[in-house]
């Protein structure tokens, strides 16, 4: 198991506040020392220029904001077979693209094990910085992407990765 390539990948508009939450958290995970096999990919807007990463990833793990009419900051597990999108449904553009990109792989016969970390924005505006719910709720998604590394990566627990020096 130890041999299988984990892919993280944060994708979201940094220049959207709160909409640029998996890009930051990806962005924190680079400065840890992870395990061989784990790659961290800022996945930003690319939409389906995403498709080649991940089909040669054995396990995806996506961090993005999504609309989910809940409080700023909650976080949100789910798989893409749980998400069926109906036409009025308000979701992030680049949402439906990672989605379409998932389809699309597992058309051409190499589609991912893929886990979805959702965080609930607080704001969606012009501006670089996160607001302070979602900056606060960082370690914390980190933590949540660690245990399903760690599911991949026997006998490895969260405690184990280290911020490098």
């Amino acid at each position: 198991m130890t041999n299988k390539k984990i892919v993280v990948l944060g994708v979201g508009n940094i220049l959207l506040k709160d909409e640029g939450i998996g890009v930051r958290v990806v962005q924190a995970m680079e400065k840890m020392d992870l395990p061989d096999g784990v790659e961290l990919i800022d996945g930003g807007t690319a939409g389906f220029d995403l498709l080649y990463p991940v089909q040669e990833a054995d396990k995806l793990i996506v961090v993005d904001a999504i609309e989910a009419s809940s409080e700023p900051g909650d976080i949100f597990k789910f798989t893409p077979q749980d998400v069926k999108l109906k036409s009025k449904e308000k979701v992030s553009l680049h949402e439906i693209e990672i989605l379409e990109v998932l389809k699309m792989a597992e058309n051409l016969g190499k589609c991912p094990e893929t886990v979805i970390f959702g965080i609930q924005p607080k704001e969606i505006d012009l501006g670089l910085e996160l607001t302070s719910e979602l900056q606060e709720k960082i370690p914390r998604v980190i933590e949540l992407v660690l245990e399903e590394i760690g599911k991949l990566k026997s006998k490895i627990k969260s405690e184990d990765y280290r911020i490098k020096d």
